[in-house]
């Protein structure tokens, strides 16, 4: 059995003053080298849970363990990335990748090597002193994904990346990042070994995960666990097309629709 990386003891997480609870005695559990995407209604916690993970918010109740040790800030074997890209506009596309290096303290010749590495990997070569006004929105959001990559995390925490791209967009990155995932020593990169990623939709947790989870409503609590047996190395387009896909989509539909309509 894969080890545990992250493990989700009774959370409870509450705002004003306890009277909106967002989550519950929340409990689960992240394996070595899997890919676990997390479904629910809007409004359930799932951003809130995946900062708690990172560290960035504490919980009221409960523990958060990564590789055993409880979390209490951010740690550098995990990185983030954001819903809304989270770069400095007064930084160009080079600055922003590095700038986590910059604070780790890594050595100028490791960290120059790094960033062109990353920024080569999502495909962003020759922007590399643009800013981020000079951008789309899919390639900031590959500036985010390039500046998570570079500090080489073994777990990378994802926050609805591509939720506020366009379809086509949306569907280029879903199979870049299927591709890192699936791909170690890219171009000399290191891909995480385990990845946490939050999804409104449910083609793209089928697309990406090894794992569904799919959460109740608000305060949430674990509703359901699918495996997705479909075979990698996947692209979104072999995914859509395979057998599994409908059946594997109506049951994350009942489960979602059940909880909702409850």
């Amino acid at each position: 059995m894969a080890t545990e990386r992250v493990v989700v003891e009774g959370a409870t997480k509450t705002f004003g003053a306890g009277e909106l609870t967002v989550f519950d005695a929340l409990d689960l559990a992240v394996r070595d080298g899997e890919t676990l995407c997390v479904l629910g209604p809007s409004g359930c916690g799932k951003t809130t849970l995946l900062r708690a993970m990172h560290g960035l918010v504490p919980l009221d109740e409960g523990r958060i363990l990564i590789d055993g040790d409880a979390v209490q800030r951010p740690r550098r074997n995990v990185a983030m990335v954001f819903q809304h890209f989270g770069l400095m506009p007064w930084k160009d596309v080079r600055e922003n990748v590095a700038y986590g290096l910059t604070l780790a303290g890594i050595e100028r010749g490791v960290l120059d090597e790094r960033v062109r590495s990353y920024i080569e990997l999502v495909g962003l070569g020759g922007f590399e002193r643009s800013y981020p006004h000079q951008l789309s929105g899919g390639m900031q959001q590959r500036v985010g994904l390039a500046r998570a990559l570079a500090m080489e995390p073994d777990i990378l925490l994802m926050d609805e990346p591509f939720g506020s791209l366009d379809a086509q967009t949306r569907e280029i990155l879903q199979d870049e990042l299927l591709n890192i995932i699936q791909t170690t020593g890219a171009r000399g990169s290191r891909a995480p070994s385990t990845v946490v990623f939050i999804t409104h939709s449910i083609e793209e947790a089928i697309a990406l995960g090894d794992r569904i989870l799919v959460l109740t409503a608000r305060p949430a609590r674990v509703r359901d666990t699918i495996a997705v047996d479909i075979p990698r190395p996947r692209t979104v387009a072999s995914v859509v097309a395979h057998p599994r896909f409908v059946e594997l989509r109506d049951r994350c539909w009942r489960l979602l629709r059940e909880r909702t309509v409850a």
